[in-house]
């Protein structure tokens, strides 16, 4: 990260392997190359040599970070090393792993490293070999355009169960609180050149210029978070409205009724409810199994166009409560007359009104 570049021999690497102690400092596995603040995804149980190369045993990866790097999101790896005089090293005069990052668009400066992947084993069947750095900022920037793009071609509950926006946060903050401690730490970092390079301090004019840029992108993509929950609520609201209006229009719910469901369908829980029904298990969502209860209610109205009982006063069956009024009347009429007749079969005689 620093531009500087040290020739490592296999006696290097050895020394490296046979120093790292997780008893002592164990080396995690991390996205880029970010500060001692940034998440860990995993970490290296050993080291070991194998023709030329350093190879690391992982183990404790998180599964979602397995199944990114699986779907090649980071397939090229880099290895910060302690340099035997660096401030902080565990195991000074040695050579000491610090952590294995993980790169995405940004290929290594160390050619011919072949792709890895993980796997539900652990030990040699999953190694991770050690590679070059690359600028943590620009990581940044990556990991954001990928939540974008998981917004806009799955959901934002996709983006956030993939890449929570807190992550990226977190190694936004990481990289400016770096500024502070540059020089506190001094691990060693591989670059494609071989001249060494002293990285002047970020000036503070330039420093919260970035700062502003984060926050302004922050800003924008809270916004637009916003936007798509907005705009998912309204689809999601016209959706159950039409369902509403169809269950009115097929005679299974009453008008007056319509805008109390539309209200229930809008605060159901999303999460899926399981239960036993009969021999059969039943996995569904409240909002699948209150619509498919709804729907199969036997139709109790009948709005289509009849003729007129003669000499029966026209009748607005869009008015709820004029139909149940007319019914009751006839049930009442119908009593003092000696005769018992229920709700359905008054609807039944009225129903002849027209509209």
């Amino acid at each position: 990260m620093d531009g500087r570049q040290v020739t490592f021999t296999l006696e290097d690497c050895l020394d490296l392997a046979a120093s790292y102690d997780p008893t002592l400092m164990e080396t995690p596995f991390v996205i880029g190359h970010p500060k001692l603040t940034a998440p860990s995804y995993g970490w290296a149980n050993r080291f070991e040599v194998r023709d030329g190369l350093v190879y690391a045993e992982p183990k404790q990866v998180v599964p979602e970070f397995a199944e990114a790097f699986n779907k090649g999101m980071y397939k090229k790896r880099s290895l910060s090393i302690y340099l035997p005089d660096s401030p902080g090293n565990p195991k000074p005069g040695h050579f000491y792993p610090r952590h294995i990052g993980f790169l995405g668009a940004i290929p290594p400066a160390v050619k011919g490293l072949p792709d890895v992947s993980f796997s539900e084993g652990s030990g040699d069947s999953a190694p991770v070999e050690f590679a070059l750095p690359w600028e943590v900022a620009s990581l940044v920037d990556s990991l954001r355009a990928l939540r974008d793009y998981l917004i806009e071609k799955e959901s934002l509950e996709k983006a956030n169960q993939v890449l929570p926006q807190w992550r990226i946060d977190d190694l936004a903050a990481a990289i400016a609180n770096s500024r502070m401690d540059d020089d506190a730490v001094k691990p060693l970092s591989y670059s494609e050149e071989g001249k060494m390079k002293n990285t002047e301090p970020t000036p503070p004019t330039d420093f919260a210029e970035r700062e502003a840029k984060i926050q302004a992108r922050e800003n924008d993509l809270k916004a637009r978070e916003q936007k798509i929950k907005d705009d998912e609520a309204q689809r999601h609201r016209q959706e159950v409205t039409d369902f509403a209006d169809g269950l009115v229009k097929d005679g299974k719910l009453l008008p007056a009724q319509k805008n109390r469901v539309v209200e229930i369908f809008m605060n159901l829980p999303n999460g899926a409810v399981s239960f036993a029904d009969g021999s059969a298990t039943v996995n569904e969502t409240p909002e699948a199994l209150l619509r498919d209860v709804l729907q199969s209610r036997p139709a109790f109205l009948d709005f289509s166009e009849k003729s007129a009982i003669d000499g029966a006063e026209p009748l607005d069956f869009a008015d709820s409560q004029a139909m149940a009024n007319a019914a009751q009347d006839y049930i009442a009429e119908q009593k003092r007359n000696g005769r018992d007749v229920s709700v359905t079969q008054a609807m039944a005689h009225i129903k002849g009104a027209k509209k």
